[in-house]
């Protein structure tokens, strides 16, 4: 019995650091999605979707927008082409192309939701202006698993880590709305996010279980004889 129970957790050990060894690291790259790159589960090029879902790694991430005053008022995901990324559109042309077009990226009251399928630690965000360039004003909020709020200064590179599942990206830039100021709206170019690993604790209770559940079964037949 003291052999069983050994065996079920170093079992259970060694599978935490595999688990921990292989934690996956992606780059979604949504400017490269929008400029012709078909590797993340979705078709390239620029337009505009009630839901994206890209996939890359094992590891997927599905992003809509919505109205940030109303969130039951649902926009459009857009993949905008010319090294720009992923923003949100309110309405669509017969193209399936931002109409405006100024309205590609998030502006003021938009919001984009990432949904990722595991939990991940985003490890760096890269934005893009109005104008796909890297210089800005302004801020974003971000809410991750429906907590708080928290304003950021919107800058071309955020590499603060932060792990959830749900990440939502607003516009709080009251004047960075179509035609103002394009340093106040954001697209994302790209993340890096890395899986979380299964904590210790969940492994070890995993071996518990196995070795319980032996040492059940042992005495079921000791007792029925």
């Amino acid at each position: 019995m003291k052999t069983k129970l050994i065996s079920s957790t170093v079992l259970g050990l060694g599978l935490l650091l595999a688990v921990s060894a292989h934690a996956t690291t992606v780059d979604f790259d949504f400017a490269a999605i929008a400029d012709g790159d078909n590797s993340y589960g979705v078709l390239s090029g620029e337009r505009g979707e009630s839901s994206f879902t890209f996939i890359k790694d094992g590891i997927s991430v599905t992003a809509t927008g919505f109205s940030t005053a109303n969130p039951a008022d649902s926009f459009f995901a857009y993949l905008d082409e010319g090294k720009a990324g992923l923003g949100v559109c309110q309405a669509l042309n017969t193209y399936g192309h931002c109409n405006p077009s100024s309205d590609d990226n998030v502006t003021f009251g938009e919001s984009l939701k990432l949904i990722f399928d595991q939990k991940v630690t985003l490890n760096k965000t890269i934005f893009a202006n109005g104008r796909h360039h890297a210089n800005f004003r302004g801020d974003f909020n971000l809410s991750i698993d429906g907590g708080p709020v928290t304003t950021i200064a919107l800058k071309n590179i955020f590499s603060t880590p932060l792990s959830g599942t749900e990440f939502i990206f607003s516009n709080p830039n009251a004047g960075g709305g179509s035609g103002v100021s394009n340093n106040q709206q954001f697209y994302i170019q790209s993340m890096r996010v890395a899986a979380v690993p299964v904590p210790a604790a969940l492994w070890l209770f995993g071996s518990g279980l196995i070795c319980l559940t032996r040492l059940t079964g042992r005495g079921k037949k000791i007792f029925s004889r």
